[in-house]
């Protein structure tokens, strides 16, 4: 009678799922299959066992006659395994066995029938680039260089070379098939190098290694259009990496990075200053010089201006890219206090003091 832990085998808490006993025997299969460790008597047996718990755990009869009695009802199961009971198994080994056939890696194939001829578009790259506050606001044309690929000039950008003559192919023997798996689950599928002919008649060039492309430093010139911002995307059509047999070229993609300005703020399309006043300014107003992103304009202090107010000067941020609109400048008035150093002054601000109501001023402090 069978009394193998097979939940312990593949690792699993009893009562574990069909589908969990798939997923652990499918990655303990990868581990343990002989053909992926030629030699080593140690995996092979261990691969027998999870192999025999999968057999078990995977039927869903099997699998209740073992979770309730603990063993199998066939006291000679585990004695004498069969392994082609897995072809009965609902098992897919396509993903294991392309392991085996070295599906997992990248195509080395050079005829023409699997090397793929389709052209295909290069990938786009991504240049960060730095600018100052007033050139991402006015925009500016520059030359930058760049970090890109050309089609490889020795293969035509195909990643082959034709070889002088025709040789037997050195995956499969000049048969045109691959096989693998163990002896009980042999597998047979069409050479993946020669496709199937036995000859091979190019190989990758060894310029490019096979890629089709070689890489280079171009220098470009490139537009940063008014109003961009920290983060904008700049398109630079056909600036990317090299198409592939003759596909179009990616694109190239500027990100702005703006440098602060020592005055001016931008929230979106809108520019903030502070702007500092006297006394006097605010409270019996003026025309001030103030400047702009645009230069130099005067602006009106209306009369009894406050600390905090802000004043809005249409038209003076910056224009939109998407609406072509200008934005709006804001000034956040400061009002400096007169620092009293002469006698004159002295007085002039006591004279003053009779005119103030400070408790009209505080009445709010009131509870």
């Amino acid at each position: 009678m069978n009394k193998k832990d097979y939940y312990a085998v593949l690792g699993l808490p009893k009562g574990a799922s069909i589908q969990d006993v798939k997923k652990a025997y499918k990655k303990l299969a990868r581990k343990y299959h002989p053909d992926l460790n030629p030699g080593d008597k140690q995996a092979e047996e261990k691969f027998k066992e999870i192999s025999e718990a999968y057999a078990v755990l995977s039927d869903p009869k099997k699998k209740e006659q073992y979770d309730k009695y603990g063993f199998v009802g066939d006291a000679n199961f585990g004695q004498d395994f069969n392994y082609q009971d897995f072809r009965n198994v609902d098992f897919d080994f396509s993903e294991i066995f392309s392991d085996l056939f070295g599906g997992g890696r990248k195509s080395t194939t050079y005829n023409d029938y699997s090397y793929s001829n389709a052209p295909r578009k290069g990938e786009d790259i991504q240049y960060s680039m730095r600018i100052s506050f007033m050139d991402a606001v006015h925009g500016l044309t520059t030359k930058i260089k760049v970090n890109r690929s050309k089609p490889c000039d020795a293969c035509g950008g195909t990643g082959k070379v034709p070889l002088s003559s025709p040789q037997t192919c050195p995956r499969c023997k000049g048969t045109g098939k691959e096989s693998g798996g163990l002896p009980f689950f042999h597998m047979e599928r069409t050479c993946s190098l020669c496709g199937g002919t036995g000859r091979i008649t190019f190989t990758k060039c060894s310029k490019c290694n096979g890629t089709g492309r070689i890489p280079y430093v171009e220098t470009i010139n490139v537009r940063i259009p008014a109003g961009v911002d920290n983060g904008s995307k700049v398109r630079v059509p056909g600036k990317g990496e090299a198409g592939i047999n003759g596909g179009p070229p990616g694109d190239l993609y500027i990100i702005t990075v703006v440098e602060e300005h020592p005055l001016f703020k931008r929230q979106g399309d809108n520019i903030y200053l502070k702007l500092p006043i006297t006394f006097s300014e605010a409270a019996l107003g003026a025309k001030i010089k103030i400047p702009t992103i645009y230069g130099e304009t005067t602006v009106k202090i209306p009369p009894q201006t406050q600390c905090g107010q802000k004043i809005r000067v249409r038209g003076k941020g910056i224009k939109s890219r998407l609406t072509g609109k200008n934005g709006d400048m804001y000034l956040e008035v400061e009002v400096k206090t007169p620092s009293i150093v002469d006698t004159k002054v002295r007085e002039l601000m006591k004279e003053l003091e009779k005119y103030e109501d400070k408790n009209a001023i505080r009445s709010h402090f009131k509870v």
